[in-house]
């Protein structure tokens, strides 16, 4: 009772006792305050249980002798299935380790953020404060009041994704420009006077890594797409590890060496295989590799080993490991670097190009093979170490070893000379491509519509054609569709060229009646050596 409440029941009792006020009207008056209270009791417990905060009573030992409905709406069960429990299935820990918790709330508010776990196991993220009454001899009950954060966690991880968002769309027009820099910069090189033999092998260089550095930003963007919607698919066979080994040191190479950094590989003295995309494999290590090449200065030391674990004295699974001395990797940005649009460093690795998103496809790309990757760094300066581990499949029987890295050759085989028809609109496209093409001595004729081509190829009966998807008038497809029912071009090898990739779009160009289906730019290595296996006869469609 308040000290104005007991100074006022004193004056009315000495009021009584000296005959100054009927007992009748202190009586009525007392009644009257009893309705007032149990009013103002209804009210509180009416606005507790309609508030939108969980509220719980508890004694010392953390028993729920009272909670809102709200609360148990946040835990997910029935009232009368709370009352009478501990609050420990619901908040994790025991009773010294929850209230210490709160009583550890920063100075002044006595508010901190805990977690509710559910009766579904969902770990429900909540402001907690909590206030101690004291009910005399009745001893103490600890109220507790909980906010529900699950929205506000919510929009700040909408907030944050936002922003890397942002900054992968900034960081995706800065990769984009980079290339196109030093392409404009060849072009004008070329046009100024008779460009010399060097100048020419200058141009054709500069041209050459600028368009293999987009066509790698946009592969890795087609990756990301095609696994975030689910629609990549492995092409899984037995796949010897050294084979793997060797294409993605191929692949990583140019930048090494440009780089003048040194790679050394150390091989296992087994022969290790395991059951995988030989593609997607090779990728995984090439861009581990060219992740270590990017964020290593100059001259620096790069490693690659490949290993066989063992269980119980037998080998269990490959391990791959890909070490630098490179700028390392800050704690913080450890436990995020395979997440999609997580960055480094600004200005680390930023010159030699890429997105951030070639650990998310290691990552996901490792899973899907039922492997793991993880990534380790001491520290800014102190380089990173990458290990990849897959399952060992046991040696298939019959197969013939892996050409290693040292042995690839680069002797061009004999060209046999085709007739390829180039159908395209891009006059830029299909004049230079042609240009190569005769250069390679094959009889090549252009279109630049497909009513044209339609027209062209039976007289001409090509060996091959190429066909842009995107041709105004007649489409690619329609006329594919044509051409096969054309019975001059039925040994033709179709290609659709386009710069659409997706799955849906190589269904659609198999159903057109393609052979094959290739995004640009052409890969002149695999036109090559299409064109070479010609001769024993019409390949498969891919």
């Amino acid at each position: 009772m308040e000290e104005h409440e007991r100074a006022e029941a004193a004056d009315i009792i000495r009021a009584i006792r000296e005959g100054e006020v009927d007992a009748f009207v202190v009586r009525e008056a007392a009644e009257e305050r009893i309705y007032s209270l149990r009013s103002a009791d209804l009210l509180y417990r009416t606005m507790i249980e309609e508030m939108k905060d969980g509220a719980v009573a508890l004694d010392p030992s953390g028993l729920i002798v009272y909670c809102n409905a709200y609360f148990a709406q946040l835990v997910k069960a029935e009232r009368r299935a709370i009352v009478g429990t501990r609050i420990f299935p619901f908040a994790p820990g025991d009773a010294e380790g929850f209230f210490s918790a709160l009583d550890e709330a920063p100075a002044g508010s006595k508010r901190r953020e805990l977690e509710l776990r559910a009766t579904d196991g969902e770990l429900v993220p909540v402001l907690g404060a909590m206030n101690r009454i004291s009910l005399g001899d009745g001893g103490d009950v600890f109220c507790l009041i909980v906010t529900d954060l699950r929205d506000q966690k919510r929009s700040e991880e909408l907030m944050i994704e936002g922003r890397r968002k942002d900054e992968f769309l900034a960081m995706l027009a800065h990769e984009l420009r980079n290339p196109i820099a030093p392409i404009r910069y060849a072009a004008a090189r070329l046009r100024s006077g008779d460009p010399t033999p060097e100048r020419l092998e200058w141009a054709r260089g500069v041209i050459d890594r600028q368009v293999d550095q987009l066509t790698r930003l946009v592969d890795d963007l087609l990756d990301v797409s095609r696994i975030t919607r689910g629609k990549v698919s492995l092409d899984l066979e037995p796949v010897e590890v050294e084979a793997i080994i060797a294409r993605a040191v191929e692949l990583a190479r140019p930048l090494v060496e440009a780089r003048k950094q040194d790679l050394k590989v150390t091989r296992s003295a087994e022969r290790l295989f395991v059951q995988g995309d030989a593609t997607r494999l090779a990728q995984v290590v090439s861009n581990l590799l060219n992740n270590a090449a990017k964020f290593t200065p100059e001259r620096g030391q790069i490693s690659l080993g490949v290993e066989a674990e063992r269980e119980d004295g037998r080998p269990a699974s490959v391990r791959i490991t890909v070490t630098d001395n490179g700028v390392g990797i800050r704690s913080t940005q450890v436990p995020e670097m395979f997440n999609l649009f997580a960055q480094g460093d600004e200005n680390q690795g930023r010159a030699q190009g890429g997105l951030g998103i070639g650990l998310t496809l290691v990552r996901s790309f490792v899973e899907m093979h039922g492997g793991t990757v993880t990534g380790t760094s001491e520290g800014p300066g102190r380089g990173s170490t990458f290990v990849v581990r897959l399952p060992l499949l046991e040696e298939p029987a019959g197969r013939r070893p892996a050409q290693r890295t040292d042995q690839l050759l680069s002797a061009d085989a004999d060209v046999v000379p085709r007739k390829i028809l180039v159908v395209d609109d891009n006059l830029d496209v299909v004049e230079s491509l042609a240009l190569w093409l005769r250069d390679c001595g094959h009889d090549v004729r252009v279109a630049h519509t497909g009513e044209v081509a339609l027209e062209e190829a039976p007289g001409f009966r090509p060996d091959v054609m190429l066909i842009d998807l995107a041709l105004p008038g007649i489409n690619g497809r329609d006329t594919a569709r044509r051409l096969r029912r054309t019975p001059e071009l039925a040994g033709t090898v179709l290609i659709a060229v386009t710069g659409y990739g997706q799955e849906e779009d190589q269904r659609l160009s198999r159903q057109a009646g393609f052979d094959h289906h290739w995004v640009k730019p052409l890969s002149f290595d695999a036109l090559t050596d299409l064109l070479a296996s010609l001769g024993a006869g019409r390949t498969g469609t891919t």
